[in-house]
């Protein structure tokens, strides 16, 4: 490898060893394993040689860039179902057409302010305002030294997931606000404790009448307990078929719940308790079938950037993480909201 540590080879070397396509060739003394490993101890120090400081900065500049391209399919799969997505440069201004069948009712940025700033009078597009987003993780250099490559992988990992989980929390920001000021329609809302299917099937209606099938997002605890009623239900139980029955009495993760298609949310636990999760796990949000028209539009302008510095300490690597995008709650008439106090950990 080489001593200029170039961003390019680099890069290629991130990439070898992230989607497990490493080099080998013993009689020409090439290894990318070794050369990660002596990548890390230059970069953090292994006891016997220094930690360097640039070789760190351009570590976690390298590593951002990595997890930027693996969070890409994730941000399209998970949050490109409650949002139109889409990337720009920064700069750019993004205009986008609000379709004439569907007058938006409440446009709301994620930084409170209102994104209709060329509205005029039979003029339907918006402009999509951008904000600075940032969160902050911290990872142990050990454990890139002792066990370079599957560390690599696991930091890369949990930074692109991060990055998901940034969009999808103040996605969900934006929904409490909009039902806390009625901008979602009564109807799309259930906040009950026990939750019946009767309840679960009416919403399951109104979003059906936009077009397409109904898909209801939430933790699986929420998700089962719904699901569950179909076979207790007089009227319902007895029309379940077979595979249906196998499902509610086998699958980890139930995708059907009525009418409607379910998708259990990744929601782990964050302490060593097991007490709290990601996400909570008592609501769910249900969207329209219409492929084209959802709820939420999402504009990224350019990807992640970091800084990063050392804890004296700790000796653990802090790094804080910025990602310039609007998020804007377009049709909020196309989501439903449930919310089930009973359902607890």
């Amino acid at each position: 490898m080489t001593s200029k540590f170039k961003d390019s080879e680099l890069l290629n070397l991130f990439n070898r060893v992230y989607n497990d396509k490493m080099i080998v060739d013993k009689k020409s003394g090439i290894s990318d394993e070794d050369d990660i490993r002596q990548y890390c101890k230059k970069v953090f120090g292994d006891g016997e040689l220094n930690p360097d400081p640039l070789a760190l900065h351009q570590f976690n500049n390298l590593v951002v860039k990595q997890a930027d391209e693996i969070a890409k399919p994730m941000v399209t799969d998970i949050v490109g179902l409650l949002a139109n997505t889409q990337l720009e440069k920064r700069g750019t201004v993004v205009e986008y057409d609000l379709p004439s069948k569907r007058k938006a009712r409440f446009v709301w940025s994620a930084n409170g302010v209102g994104v209709d700033m060329i509205r005029v009078a039979g003029k339907k597009k918006e402009v999509a305002v951008p904000r600075t987003f940032s969160t902050g993780f911290y990872y142990e250099p050990d454990d890139l030294v002792s066990d370079s490559v599957q560390a690599f992988k696991d930091l890369i990992n949990d930074l692109a997931e991060t990055k998901v989980k940034l969009y999808l929390k103040e996605i969900n920001k934006l929904i409490i606000a909009a039902k806390n000021t009625q901008k979602i329609p009564k109807k799309n809302i259930t906040e009950v404790s026990n939750v019946q299917l009767a309840d679960y099937n009416k919403m399951a209606s109104v979003l059906g009448r936009f077009g397409g099938r109904p898909l209801f997002i939430a933790d699986t605890l929420l998700i089962d307990h719904i699901a569950m009623q179909q076979s207790t239900t007089e009227g319902i139980s007895n029309l379940l078929i077979d595979k249906y029955k196998n499902e509610l009495l086998t699958s980890l993760n139930i995708t059907t719940i009525g009418r409607t298609d379910a998708m259990n949310l990744s929601n782990p636990f964050i302490d060593d308790a097991n007490a709290v999760t990601e996400f909570p796990v008592d609501t769910g949000y249900m969207l329209a079938g219409e492929g084209k028209l959802k709820p939420f539009r999402v504009v990224e302008y350019g990807g992640m950037r970091q800084t990063s510095y050392t804890d004296f300490e700790t000796e653990r690597i802090m790094v804080k993480i910025f990602q310039d995008a609007a998020i804007v709650f377009v049709f909020p008439n196309l989501l439903g909201y449930i919310k089930d106090d009973s359902i607890v950990l």
